[in-house]
């Protein structure tokens, strides 16, 4: 006030020694002005509005004296129950956020807002905005992006009834952030939690509670390139060291998400089985023909390009590099093994020096059954051992015995071939099992 009577002061005086002060006079209307304001936010009190419409008369004894920052059945526990209706996702690979645009149910009871729809022309509902009731403060605590929009509710409108039921039904987009696992990529599947917790009230002030299982599908949207489905709702009630009496209640919504890998046949899966199949046409071409070569050094750089493919599409797995890249790995292995065995077997064709012990009896043991001269002979030769086997069986040294000694280094090599052809169908099979998934 003593400031108040300095201004008035300072005001009289400037009128007495200049009646044509213009910025003196400016100031004294502001002023005055204000002090009114003032007066009448300290004197301002609820209308009496007989006369108005019932739905006036409503509002105006509702919210008179209603305070929205009070939880309404304090200090008594008010419950909130809430149903989530998911309409549409989107999963991003890079960072595993997933981005859940749903609408979500809220109701509870506001004791401080019931009235006697007699008394007001029989008015059983009402539409108010979110602003203007209590809300609770609900929040994802998995959140995948530190913004205000995950740490409150959007203003939307809602119905509240004579009884002092309020249920609000806002739009909503929470961002989680999930734990995904690439390691069976293209058929990954990921686990996905969305937890809600309240912002700013105890269990014994505030309860979470759920609608039945807490989720409707019906108006989802699918979505092109993932399988969304719900698989289970959970309450928890959880206490901390900090507040050992109080409990705090969360809701875990669980969610999976199977990736939709029918493109991926096409570009990745497909393309590997082929280089299985040129692996293994490679080993079972002549030794000595250009296409083998050819076709092996076609096969090695088909494995690098697409190796250098995945690079470009498959996402960063942690430590763990996805199993599709390990299959290709090995893969590109045995095509390299295939491209340098190639080379050193027609090497060893050409050899003319002495042919050692083991290996003149390991092509021995070999042709001496009808399976190995099927694989190592060709056929005129086949046959032609296969009678000199049976006619020259006595003799000590025979046709066949010389011309084996010949050729040692060839049909060694040859036999090395098929070795090799056998080994790389056996560690193929044994890469399938490790790195495909079990369903």
């Amino acid at each position: 006030m003593r400031i108040f009577n300095v201004f008035g002061f300072f005001s009289i005086l400037c009128i007495s020694y200049d009646q044509s002060c213009t910025i003196s006079n400016v100031f004294i209307d502001t002023f005055a002005l204000s002090i009114n304001l003032i007066n009448n936010v300290n004197t301002w009190k609820c209308k009496k509005l007989e006369q108005s419409s019932p739905l006036m008369r409503l509002k105006n004894h509702l919210f008179c004296d209603y305070d929205n920052t009070v939880h309404p059945n304090y200090p008594k526990t008010t419950n909130v129950t809430m149903h989530l209706m998911p309409k549409l996702i989107n999963f991003q690979d890079t960072d595993g956020k997933l981005s859940l645009h749903s609408w979500m149910s809220l109701a509870w009871t506001d004791s401080q807002l019931t009235w006697t729809p007699s008394d007001y022309d029989g008015i059983t509902f009402i539409h108010v905005k979110s602003w203007g009731i209590w809300m609770p403060n609900l929040y994802v605590n998995d959140s995948g992006e530190m913004s205000s929009d995950q740490y409150e509710l959007p203003t939307t409108e809602c119905l509240l009834f004579n009884s002092g039921s309020v249920s609000c039904v806002p739009a909503v987009k929470f961002i989680s952030k999930c734990n995904p696992d690439y390691t069976y990529w293209p058929y990954d599947k990921h686990q996905c939690r969305v937890t809600f917790l309240l912002w700013m009230h105890t269990g014994e002030e505030v309860d979470l509670l759920i609608d039945g299982n807490g989720i409707s599908m019906s108006d989802y949207t699918n979505d092109t390139k993932w399988d969304f489905k719900f698989t289970s709702s959970v309450r928890e009630a959880t206490k901390f060291k900090c507040c050992p009496n109080d409990t705090f209640p969360r809701i875990n919504y669980n969610f999976l998400l199977t990736r939709h890998y029918g493109k991926h046949h096409l570009t990745v899966i497909v393309p590997a089985i082929a280089l299985i199949l040129i692996t293994l046409i490679v080993l079972c071409l002549d030794l000595k023909s250009v296409e083998r070569m050819t076709v092996a050094s076609a096969n090695f750089i088909c494995h690098l390009l697409c190796i250098l493919f995945l690079f470009w599409i498959l996402p960063f797995n942690r430590v763990n590099p996805p199993n599709i890249l390990l299959f290709y790995r090995e893969s590109l292995a045995l095509a390299t093994f295939a491209m340098i065995l190639t080379a050193m077997l027609r090497k060893l064709e050409d050899m003319s020096t002495h042919t050692p012990s083991w290996i003149l009896f390991t092509t021995t043991f070999v042709l001496s059954n009808k399976v190995g001269r099927f694989l190592i002979l060709k056929n005129n030769k086949s046959k032609i051992a296969d009678r000199n086997v049976e006619t020259e069986g006595s003799s000590d040294v025979t046709e066949s015995e010389i011309s084996l000694k010949e050729s040692s280094w060839k049909y060694f090599a040859i036999i090395i071939d098929w070795l090799s052809f056998f080994c790389v169908i056996f560690t193929y099979i044994i890469i399938l099992i490790i790195l495909l998934p079990v369903d």
